[in-house]
């Protein structure tokens, strides 16, 4: 059985408020050394606003946010906006090192259209083609 989840027009609104985070703030650090206390203010990331988050903030769940955005087209394109906040909040704080480099490539490629992009040079595709069907000719056959 399908469980249904009550759409309302204002959710389009809401997951871009929710997405539309600073990418960082700054905190206050205390500090002790010999001479005393010191306080000086740090830059720090915030957290990467995902839909997960969002569909326990609002009560649902990740497949009611997805049906939502296959039957509301407004709501789609919120999503396709917040996944483009997304996107630019990974690659601004990953650019500045607030990211484990590794995990960032891994989150990056899940959550993002980001993949390795990889280059083939085919120009000689015939002469490529010939060797394999010469090679696969000759198989078997006794020099």
């Amino acid at each position: 059985m399908k469980k249904r989840y009550k759409y309302d027009r204002e959710y389009a609104q809401k997951i871009l408020k929710f997405f539309s985070v600073a990418h960082t703030v700054e905190k206050y650090e205390v500090t002790t050394d010999k001479n005393g206390e010191k306080v000086k203010t740090v830059e720090k990331p915030n957290p990467l606003p995902t839909f997960e988050k969002f569909a326990v903030s609002i009560g649902v769940t990740v497949e009611a946010i997805k049906h939502w955005e296959k039957t509301r087209p407004e709501f789609r394109t919120a999503c396709e906006q917040c996944r483009a906040l997304q996107k630019d909040m990974i690659n601004d704080l990953a650019m500045r090192g607030y990211y484990n480099p590794t995990y960032t490539i891994f989150v990056a490629k899940n959550l993002t259209d980001m993949k390795d992009k990889q280059e083939s040079n085919v120009d000689n595709f015939e002469s490529v083609r010939q060797e394999y069907l010469k090679a696969m000719k000759n198989l078997g056959k006794k020099n």
